[in-house]
């Protein structure tokens, strides 16, 4: 009763505030930290929380149980019974949960990864490595504009007319293959996740707080995408031995007609089974940025004295000098997803000065790969090396801005909100660089 009475309070409380919220909004700064962060710092005002769920009602359900442990009042008790009302009214039938959009999206994706047949110029599996990717994320930006209802003529150009643009100009590349030709290959994903990403935020590119739910998701998305990657696989495996056992070998039709095209379409189903079961993967995506995060920095270091000790010559081993890039850019990602993973309001932990460790062990390598790259270019200025050098340096700028922040935030307390608007606002430049290469190259390098 004594329970009752008091929730009662505190949601007339609440109902009688709505009209000051406005004002509540703006003394409310989203900005510096994440949901978890802004729930403990508003744990004990009722008008703050009102207004947190307002604002991002999907992000406060998920973070408020562990942002809430360790606290133990009338007030969270409140809101641990409102949010499992809250999660109870959102079961709804299963064609009121985007069944429909999703459908009608695989289908277009199926399609496009069949339309292979309209260009008898290229291969099958030319045309799979050229479009493949794009499609994915044309799917993907595709469910988020309906997800996310984004409407209006110019919203919609600004999303689907570059990947239209990039669609027809992988396609109308020469046959032959060339290095031009690869690298376009391999920076269009890159390309069509950015166009993802501004469907994902709804195009508030300004907005810190969605930028980093947008790359935390990520990380919840490639989670769901493996789990059904490993059933599809057992089922496909199951399938084409049940027909081998009868003497039918269709394990080239299969892969060709249903496990290319299943690949293509999960992801989309990913991302709707994210929606539909959201606790799956918002509690693994912390725990496996905690586990592996130490462990890449180990590995890291363990790598670099292992180089130094062999003796290798990374400017006479080209090979070596890819794969060793290709580790720079690895550990890049990761600090950045661990980034969006970190509890911000107990910033001091030994998640963060590993970070940091990783940070500046990233801008050692970094400086040892331009280093080698510097020394090759007296052969000349090919494609490859050009796009190694100009990545080595857009990701050793990017380094040398997020490492003050990674500091103060180890080492002085000071919030990472310093470091999420340099990640935040370094992104479209990596956009304009993945442009440059597959839109530029080509012609500024003949085709070579």
């Amino acid at each position: 009763m004594q329970l009752q009475a008091t929730t009662g309070r505190i949601k007339n409380i609440a109902v009688s505030q709505l009209s000051d919220c406005r004002g509540v909004y703006f003394s409310i700064n989203p900005e510096p930290g994440n949901m978890k962060n802004q729930i403990i710092q508003s744990i004990n005002d009722p008008e703050a929380l009102e207004v947190l769920f307002r604002q991002d009602k999907r992000s406060f359900t998920l973070d408020f149980p562990e942002a809430a442990e360790g606290f133990d009042t009338d007030l969270v008790r409140f809101w641990q019974i409102r949010l499992k009302k809250e999660l109870d009214s959102k079961k709804q039938p299963l064609m009121k949960t985007g069944l429909i959009p999703l459908a009608v999206i695989s289908l277009v994706i199926v399609v496009l990864v069949k339309s292979h047949l309209l260009f008898s110029y290229l291969s099958m599996e030319d045309f799979w490595s050229r479009n493949l990717p794009s499609i994915v994320f044309a799917g993907l930006t595709a469910w988020f504009i309906a997800r996310n209802r984004i409407t209006g003529v110019k919203n919609i150009l600004l999303l689907a007319l570059p990947a239209v643009i990039l669609g027809a100009f992988m396609n109308f590349l020469p046959e032959k293959i060339c290095d031009t030709t690869i690298l376009a290959i391999i920076h269009a994903p890159l390309l069509m996740w950015f166009i993802f990403g501004m469907a994902w935020i709804s195009l508030r590119h300004n907005n810190t707080v969605k930028v980093s739910g947008f790359i935390r998701y990520n990380g919840e998305l490639v989670i769901m995408f493996g789990l059904l990657c490993i059933a599809g696989a057992i089922l496909s495996g199951m399938t084409i031995g049940l027909f081998e056992i009868i003497g039918m070998n269709i394990g080239k039709f299969y892969m060709e007609n249903i496990g290319i095209v299943g690949l293509a379409i999960l992801p989309v189903i990913a991302s709707w089974l994210i929606d539909l079961y959201p606790d799956i993967t918002s509690r693994i995506a912390p725990v496996i940025a905690r586990i592996f995060t130490p462990l890449v920095f180990i590995l890291t270091v363990v790598y670099l004295v292992a180089i130094s000790l062999s003796g290798i010559d990374l400017a006479k081993n080209r090979d070596f000098l890819i794969i060793f890039n290709l580790l720079l850019l690895g550990v890049m990602v990761i600090i950045v997803f661990s980034l969006s993973e970190l509890d911000k309001s107990n910033i001091r932990t030994l998640n963060v000065i590993v970070l940091f460790l990783l940070a500046a062990v990233t801008l050692f390598i970094d400086l040892f790969a331009l280093s080698a790259i510097i020394t090759r270019l007296s052969d000349g200025l090919t494609p490859n090396r050009t796009v190694v050098l100009v990545s080595n340096i857009l990701v050793l700028i990017n380094l040398l801005l997020i490492l003050p922040g990674l500091f103060l935030a180890g080492f002085r307390g000071k919030p990472l909100s310093r470091v999420e608007h340099v990640i935040r606002m370094y992104l479209p430049v990596y956009f304009v660089y993945c442009a440059v290469v597959i839109f530029v190259f080509p012609f500024v390098f003949g085709g070579r």
